[in-house]
């Protein structure tokens, strides 16, 4: 990105994408993999094995590697 365009964060509005409880993901994450990334980061948090094996679970039927580099950002993101 140039100087000119600005940062990624100014241009989707000052917030950064993937962050907070509304969290859009990127444009190429299919929604369903979204939905489960955020239920697998809530799972992590609580502590919960073995709802983390079930959305693990989900997430592999529908996940890409974008899909899973957003799940790494996710779990690495502060609460």
């Amino acid at each position: 990105m140039t100087a000119a365009q600005g940062s990624p964060e100014e241009c989707r509005g000052g917030a950064p994408v993937g962050h907070g409880p509304f969290a859009a993901g990127p444009a190429g994450v299919d929604p369903r993999a979204r939905e489960a990334i955020e239920n697998i980061v809530q799972a992590v948090r609580a502590g919960d094995d073995a709802r983390i094996r079930t959305l693990l679970a989900a997430l592999a039927a529908v996940a890409d590697t974008a899909a899973l580099l957003y799940l790494r950002e996710r779990l690495y993101a502060a609460e």
